[in-house]
């Protein structure tokens, strides 16, 4: 739903006449570490649904849990950014499900249909069937909100704490508001304590 929500987050930023372009001078730490989180996740993906072996049985999962541990060291180093809080949780709890449970993301079978359940069966992907034996099970992708247009969207509790960090971190940077002190009163400047201070 990650698409979703930064359109949703685009558009009422527009609504309440907010400057996208504020998004530009954002600076993250460590940005490097996205993309070879992304590449990680991708290789493994990929090797898996051509069928190509990438040595030992456990390098496939140990990439995949891997990936999230840099991508957890990104959000935290960057924590001090509004919505950043949120995104470093999502990012833990997907991370701890796909480390508890040989590098794949549970997914509930009832929501899926039947090719794709024979797919994921077959241990192609970074995604797996959520079985009795699945440990933390509650973060898994058992959840889902139908969409016109889009069907049906599966997301876990990690998917839906990075989306509120992500729609909070657009929206506070496009609205102009101090992406550092988001969720928090605004400090008087110095020339109001100025006028505060003289006597009429």
């Amino acid at each position: 739903m990650l698409i979703e929500t930064v359109i949703l987050a685009f558009l009422l930023s527009f609504i309440f006449r907010g400057k996208i372009s504020n998004i530009s001078r954002l600076h993250f730490k460590g940005v490097g570490l996205v993309p070879l989180s992304l590449a990680m996740q991708g290789l493994v993906y990929w090797a898996a649904v051509q069928g190509i072996s990438l040595g030992r049985p456990w390098v496939g999962p140990f990439l995949d849990t891997a990936s999230y541990i840099i991508l957890l060291g990104f959000a935290l180093v960057n924590r001090s950014v509004a919505g950043m809080g949120f995104v470093v949780l999502g990012i833990l709890g997907n991370g701890l499900v796909v480390g508890l449970n040989q590098g794949l993301m549970p997914v509930d079978p009832v929501q899926l249909p039947e090719v794709t359940r024979q797919t994921l069966l077959a241990g192609q992907g970074t995604h797996g069937l959520l079985t009795p034996s699945t440990k933390l099970a509650f973060l898994a992708d058992r959840f889902y909100v139908a969409i016109p247009k889009w069907g049906k969207q599966l997301f876990s509790v990690g998917d839906l704490l990075l989306d509120l960090g992500v729609f909070i971190l657009i929206l506070a940077q496009s609205l102009g508001r101090d992406v550092s002190s988001f969720g928090r009163p605004r400090s008087k400047t110095r020339a109001q304590h100025r006028e505060n201070s003289q006597v009429p």
